[in-house]
């Protein structure tokens, strides 16, 4: 992360724009959610939850992995511009501008209709705690988590593909892809999430621009995750929390299909405003009262 600072004071116009993004994500995720919190009443509030969401036990050493999901994007900034200098700094530029948008993109859906899963009062360590102090955790589905590593690794993908970079930038696409499916992995384990909202995620990818992010990425996506370290390259930054106590391999199979079932429902909608299939979805799953 220390090379990604530099390279942010290097180069006035990313930080610039990484200064923007911060000022976006405080006014459309948190400061929207704390005024939700505090004044009840004005969105409807619904509980996103499967009986499969079961099958994943609470895995607590995956806190680290959960919280890298904003450094997770940075490294790539920081990658872009060093590497490319004057063409990377642009298309940084253009990669933070992207992020920026997800939480737009994703707001038309919180400011409508709030939601919620059920996730363990465990705050027997310092990162937990922050967690329940800081987050009021009302901004569910689509679960911005995975929206963001996944966008992380299609702008990535684009870049090398525009540069002619696509195999020599192969092994770092891999262990991005990874590092998305790894994080994914994280917010399920953490209980931060629902299957439901990984599936609203992956839809929310599709429609946002399906020529970037196709049903064939979002299987490729789900059919990698709930692995264990012994299938799959864990990125070496998240071996170290990769393991303990894992879904068990009998209901893998179960997990993903769900997903890529509830994602291809939501696509089969072929509504024209992208937003339809997930109100939907949500004005049924209400609570009786609104938030």
């Amino acid at each position: 992360m220390g090379s990604t600072v530099l390279q942010l004071l290097i180069h006035p116009r990313v930080l610039a724009r990484g200064l923007r993004c911060t000022a976006v994500i405080v006014r459309k995720f948190f400061l929207f959610q704390y005024k939700s919190a505090l004044f009840p009443g004005g969105v409807p509030l619904s509980w996103i939850k499967h009986d499969l969401d079961g099958c994943i036990p609470f895995n607590p050493r995956f806190i680290r992995i959960y919280l890298d999901f904003t450094a997770f994007w940075i490294r790539i900034v920081g990658f872009l511009c060093r590497r490319y200098k004057k063409t990377g700094a642009a298309m940084a530029v253009d990669f933070i501008d992207s992020i920026a948008n997800l939480y737009f993109f994703a707001f038309q859906i919180y400011s409508k209709n709030l939601s919620t899963t059920k996730r363990p009062r465990y705050i027997k360590t310092f990162r937990f705690f922050i967690i329940h102090l800081f987050d009021p955790h009302l901004m569910c589905l689509p679960s911005l988590h995975v929206m963001i590593v996944l966008q992380s690794y299609v702008k990535l993908r684009g870049y090398a593909r525009a540069l002619g970079e696509t195999e020599a930038l192969g092994p770092l696409l891999k262990r991005v892809f990874t590092g998305a499916q790894v994080i994914t992995d994280a917010v399920l384990y953490v209980k931060q999430h629902s299957i439901n909202c990984i599936a609203a995620a992956l839809y929310a990818m599709n429609r946002l621009d399906p020529s970037c992010f196709t049903t064939a990425d979002a299987e490729t996506f789900v059919y990698g995750l709930f692995q264990t370290g012994n299938n799959r390259d864990i990125p070496p930054e998240y071996a170290p929390f990769y393991g303990g106590n894992l879904v068990p391999p009998e209901d893998i199979a179960w997990l993903r299909e769900h997903i890529i079932g509830l994602y291809r429902f939501f696509c089969e909608a072929e509504s024209e405003d992208w937003r339809q299939p997930l109100l939907t979805y949500l004005s049924l799953t209400q609570k009786k009262t609104a938030h």
